[in-house]
């Protein structure tokens, strides 16, 4: 992660624990008054190469102490469970405190980019990269929960900042899944920029998304999983909404019953769904735009189960056209015009230098048509 204004950086990047750590003799370079649990910045080694570097953040893992600093960057391994490091009494631990009076922490983090943008007026930035797994979702929600706890109390800032923090179900919903080394994995990149008032408390946000991993939808790969919220949708629809848009088990759809995994143990979908709707209410959703969100999704699902057989004209029919039809009602499109979009392909042809240009369908062939 990295925090950065005019002139300063300060940097945090998530590692994800591993079972093999370097262990080269490094015991005499741990000078700090931890001792045995090594050195909060590892600025201060006596001799800073990667085995010195790994041995001291597995003595302060194996020690639950997470967060190392070097120098400005802040590294955090990933424990994999609740350590029962952060909450309100941490955050009034670290606020307003400087960085070297405390242990390292990303609420010291939080506190120190907080901070400098209230005194110096400058924008700060938050960077935070790791591979999957580190814990960069996690570590993201820990500051905007910290700047959310220490700034104004007034309502319309709590709206603000209620909106802002309930952005992440529906994110993690549409844009996380479970792959094979993360039960969470984010499968898409996120910026997202909170703006502060004259009196340093948030009054907008914003979230830009992109290289969302849509490849995904289609196929998600052997034992993961397609995106949360196909899966929180059909565990946790009632049985008024099931029935109107035809949900069954995961298994009986074709993008969800590739990949032999449907449920997760770490992860509730009935108790997620629930998360996600009331963020979407959060959020300014009405009921009429969740509805069509449910008819998209409900919508994509029933277009995976439509098949394809070769027509012998170099084409291809749709083998059971009632199954388009269903997925043509929740899309709100006219069935010939979907069947029309997926069984040909438009190719344009000319228009270069002000020249006649030429559209032509292309018929596709089954194995295209289900790509």
């Amino acid at each position: 992660v990295s925090t950065q204004s005019t002139g300063r950086s300060n940097q945090t990047t998530k590692m994800g624990r591993k079972d093999k750590f370097v262990d080269d003799g490094a015991d005499e370079v741990f000078k700090s008054k931890k001792g045995q649990n090594g050195v909060d910045d590892m600025v201060m080694l006596t001799k800073v190469d990667e085995s010195h570097v790994v041995e001291n953040l597995k003595k302060r893992y194996d020690a639950n102490m997470i967060y190392t600093n070097i120098g400005p960057v802040l590294l955090s391994v990933n424990p994999y469970t609740d350590l029962g490091i952060t909450g309100q009494d941490y955050i009034l631990m670290y606020q307003h405190k400087q960085r070297h009076e405390n242990p390292p922490h990303v609420y010291a983090l939080a506190e120190e980019t907080y901070r400098t943008m209230r005194s110096e007026r400058e924008n700060q930035c938050c960077i935070i990269s790791g591979e999957s797994g580190a814990g960069k979702t996690v570590a993201a929600k820990h500051i905007m929960g910290y700047v959310a706890a220490v700034s104004g109390k007034d309502p319309k800032i709590e709206y603000v900042k209620s909106v802002i923090l309930d952005s992440n179900p529906v994110l993690e919903a549409f844009g996380n899944a479970k792959t094979l080394r993360n039960d969470n994995s984010s499968r898409f990149g996120k910026y997202f920029q909170i703006q502060f008032d004259s009196k340093n408390d948030p009054c907008g946000g914003e979230v830009i998304v992109y290289l969302l991993e849509k490849s995904r939808v289609i196929n998600p790969g052997k034992d993961q999983r397609n995106f949360h919220f196909f899966y929180q949708f059909l565990s946790g629809a009632s049985q008024e909404v099931a029935q109107y848009y035809q949900l069954y088990s995961a298994d009986n759809f074709y993008y969800l019953n590739q990949s032999g995994c449907f449920t997760v143990p770490t992860i509730d979908d009935v108790k997620d769904y629930a998360e996600v709707l009331e963020a979407m209410t959060v959020l300014g959703m009405d009921q009429t735009e969740q509805n069509n969100v449910h008819a998209i999704v409900a919508g994509v699902l029933h277009l995976g189960n439509v098949a394809f057989h070769d027509n012998g004209k170099g084409g291809a029919d749709v083998s059971y056209p009632e199954v388009l039809q269903l997925a043509a009602t929740y899309f709100q499109v006219d069935p010939a015009a979907l069947t029309k979009a997926i069984c040909f392909r438009v190719i344009n042809t000319g228009g270069v230098g002000g020249g006649r240009r030429s559209t032509y369908n292309v018929p596709q062939n089954p194995v295209l048509c289900v790509d």
